[in-house]
């Protein structure tokens, strides 16, 4: 006896395999947003460096002004920025910004990339770190800035 092609058990034992590996595969699947999320506050720090490197804070009269480019606060909204403008990334609901090591949340690079606590006076200049912790879901990341360099980089 000929056949051609499969029984109705077969083709349901088939779907049923591929339906309970596909579950289990869903199971196992774990998106590692607080890395995804530590990666992009060390991008946000290393870009704020960048755009601060040779940009004079100065203004005409002498004094220097509070913020522009090479500042990032270190908040949820400070962090995400415009949200309304295309590929715009955004912080996890779960996910916690802890910053140790500044008077506030706002952290600037003068035109030499060194990191300063606010402002771009001499007596705001950092020298000691700056430790931001992210957390979610139980996965701990922290971003080092270091005084002096102004490197930042991301420690697990």
């Amino acid at each position: 006896m000929r056949r051609d092609a499969f029984t109705l058990i077969e083709l349901i034992f088939v779907l049923l395999l591929v339906g309970l590996l596909a579950a289990a595969s869903r199971a196992l699947y774990k998106p590692a947003r607080g890395l995804h999320d530590a990666r992009y506050v060390t991008l946000r720090l290393q870009r704020a460096r960048y755009e601060a490197i040779g940009y004079d804070h100065r203004l005409f009269g002498g004094s220097t002004q509070s913020a522009g480019p090479g500042c990032v606060t270190l908040t949820r909204s400070g962090l995400e920025g415009d949200l309304s403008r295309a590929g715009a990334y955004r912080l996890d609901g779960s996910t916690t910004v802890t910053v140790s090591g500044l008077t506030g949340n706002t952290l600037c690079f003068d035109a030499k990339g060194r990191p300063h606590d606010g402002d771009f006076s001499l007596a705001s200049l950092l020298h000691g770190t700056v430790d931001i912790s992210v957390v979610n879901r139980g996965e701990r990341y922290r971003v080092r800035v270091f005084p002096a360099s102004g490197y930042v980089r991301m420690i697990r």
